[in-house]
This record gives structure tokens, sequence and C-alpha cells, in this order.
């Protein structure tokens, strides 16, 4: 049962249906998120409609995990790091699901 502990299992590819607070401007995360030095580089917090991942159980907990590779990821990830963990609780009912990868039991 220790195995299962420390893997990571996707569930489901989804989109996100609409737009997302992750975080306020005035938050520690914000401040972590910021770019040093650079004025124009302002990040907002916002999961943008659009924006796809998975949804993970990892540590016994759901979380979404967005798609490194997309446009408006650096709107709330920090820098030059994309990949992030959301809590499940911030997309909850906010997307839909475009691939599952969830085998579910016949009866």
């Amino acid at each position: 049962m220790k195995a299962l502990f420390f893997q990571e299992q996707k569930l489901h590819l989804i989109e996100v249906v609409e737009d997302i607070v992750s975080y306020s401007a005035s938050s520690l995360q914000a401040q972590r998120n910021r770019y040093p030095f650079q004025a124009g580089a302002s990040k907002d917090g916002v999961i943008a409609k659009g924006t796809t991942g998975y949804i993970i159980k990892r540590w016994r907990r759901m979380y979404f995990s967005p798609d490194a590779n997309q446009k408006g990821i650096e709107q709330f990830t920090p820098p030059d790091q994309p990949y992030v963990l959301i809590p499940y609780k911030k997309v909850k009912n906010k997307y839909r699901i475009v691939l599952s990868f969830v085998i579910k039991a016949e009866k």
C-alpha cells in the first residue's frame, strides 16, 4: 500500500470553462510569482477560460495540473516554473472533461 501513496495518477484531461481566480493580487503567492524588476509583467492569478490540464491524484489528494506549453499559463504560475499543482477545490465544477483515464467497473 505504501507504493500507491507516492504515485501520481492522471484521472482526466480537462478544459476550464470559465475564468478562475487562483489567488488575489495582495496574497503572498502573488508576491512569490512576480517577476523582479519588471514593471510590465503583471500577474493577476487568473486561470483563463480554455486552459487545459489534468486532474491528478497525488498523495491521496486531487489537484489540477495545467499543461506547461500553452498561452496564458504565465498569469498564474511562478517564473520559469510552469509545472504547478493547484488544489482541486479551485477548479471544481468549472471544467469539462475532454478525456477520461478512469476505467469504470462493469456491474
